[in-house]
């Protein structure tokens, strides 16, 4: 009976439908851009839409007003997803009852969302496919980032500062600067060129050298020993206060 029962489950994840799947069936017809800069369609929405031509937010754009207003952002993942499981089924089978996730100036770029026929089961492989993608297209799209151990080795290797962000996963900020700054071409130059990135939930992970965690977003700059901190900063700011930061943090490091 054990080997019955493991036979089923292993069936069961075999034939689970893909989300991304649903997406491509149900939504890409319209929802055909999965990625654009956030820069690029902050100005595309300023110009009505006459940029860029969308016929519907991007999936990027969906993923994150979705895990940002639709539930609790506090709940673990697993208590998120389901809630915007809830979520879909009522909007999908009615959008036109439901407030929509997008601000003004997005909204007022695209017609009415038509109603979506979807099963119980997709919705669930769609909500979770929703969830996933924004983190997803950050971490492809932004700079790489290593675990501290990894951090030390090629900051000391190759004469770079160690730079830690410090988030937590509902903070709005972080996602702010992960979805405006961290990926825009001249940031990740500049962080390529000198610094080695660590990503640390301040929730669930300590930082290293006994330092007392800011608020979040936060900024931490080590070193490249692995010894000393040069600097922390907490709170969000524009590309170009950032790239300032990092300039700063160079200079402060060659003094050190």
């Amino acid at each position: 009976m054990k080997i019955v029962g493991v036979m089923l489950i292993a069936a069961s994840a075999l034939f689970a439908l893909s989300g991304e799947a649903v997406f491509e069936k149900k939504c890409a017809s319209c929802h055909s851009e999965y990625y654009i800069p956030q820069s690029r369609l902050l100005v595309n929405y300023r110009h009505n839409n006459k940029d860029l031509n969308l016929t519907a937010p991007t999936v990027t754009e969906l993923s994150f007003r979705i895990k940002d207003q639709v539930g609790d952002r506090t709940l673990d993942a697993e208590g998120q997803k389901f809630e915007i499981e809830e979520w879909l089924t009522r909007f999908l089978k009615e959008p036109k009852a439901f407030k929509t996730i997008l601000p003004k100036d997005v909204r007022k770029a695209y017609g009415q969302m038509p109603p979506v026929l979807a099963s119980e089961e997709e919705i669930e492989a769609l909500a979770d496919f929703l969830y996933e993608y924004a983190e997803t297209m950050m971490v492809k799209h932004g700079v790489k980032r290593y675990s501290y151990d990894e951090a030390r080795k090629i900051a000391q290797k190759e004469g770079k500062i160690i730079l830690i962000e410090g988030y937590l996963p509902y903070c709005r900020g972080c996602i702010w600067m992960d979805r405006n700054v961290m990926v825009e071409p001249e940031v990740k130059a500049a962080l390529n060129s000198d610094f080695v990135l660590v990503r640390k939930n301040l929730l669930i992970e300590k930082l290293p050298l006994g330092i007392k965690r800011l608020g979040t977003p936060s900024f931490y700059f080590i070193t490249g020993d692995g010894k000393k901190v040069i600097d922390m900063v907490e709170g969000t700011g524009t590309k170009a206060e950032f790239l300032e930061l990092l300039s700063q943090m160079k200079a402060k490091a060659h003094k050190e």
